[in-house]
């Protein structure tokens, strides 16, 4: 006669055999993040350093009714000072801003930057006719009767790491430059801007 099977043993099995392949996956997935946390700690990345360079204003103009107009040019530089980590910017959006509004905006080519690179952008973002609220329209007559303006440089760029065969998934950066001051009554202005990443 047969050996009598309960029905609890096959229900028992199947949960002895999905435990056993989570804990498999589980224990791939955490030789994994310690491989990369590895091969993160021992590369010892360094910090990106971008900054504006040379910037100025042309062809300024602030109407009665708050509509603005100009021509702003300046160099924007990445300095990479990591031996084994390059990036890839897939897509890079610029902004020329003053305070909460943005005055201009251009997009630039994707480009690579190899390790230990410094790479300069030269950049010309034109304002044509830009509605100006009226507290900004104050404030820019104030700071152009001093023959001055002050403006932010603002980049968003999809961004991606390679280090060796192995590139990160793509995060987003966010680069801004605040308190670029220029005078009006130069065509250049000689200036180093440090700014602030958040990538």
């Amino acid at each position: 006669m047969p050996p009598v099977t309960s029905p609890a043993q096959p229900l028992r099995r199947r949960r002895s055999l999905v435990c056993y392949v989570f804990l498999v996956i589980l224990t791939l997935i955490f030789i994994a993040a310690v491989g990369v946390l590895i091969v993160w700690l021992v590369r010892k990345p360094k910090k990106i350093h971008y900054s504006v360079e040379n910037a100025s204003v042309q062809n300024f103009n602030l109407t009665n009714d708050n509509h603005m107009s100009a021509t702003f040019k300046f160099t924007f530089r990445s300095n990479n000072p990591n031996h084994r980590i390059s990036v890839y910017y897939n897509s890079v959006e610029i902004f020329v801003k003053f305070k909460d509004q943005t005055f201009a905006f251009d997009t630039m080519e994707p480009f690579h930057q190899p390790r230990m690179n410094v790479t300069q952008v030269d950049e010309t973002l034109i304002a044509q006719n830009v509605a100006v609220s009226k507290s900004n329209g104050n404030d820019l007559r104030a700071q152009t009767s001093l023959g001055k303006i002050d403006f932010q440089v603002y980049v968003k760029a999809r961004v991606r790491f390679k280090v060796g065969i192995w590139k990160s998934a793509r995060r987003t950066a966010k680069i801004e430059c605040s308190h670029v001051t220029v005078s009006l009554s130069q065509s250049h202005n000689s200036q180093n801007i440090l700014c602030d990443a958040d990538i």
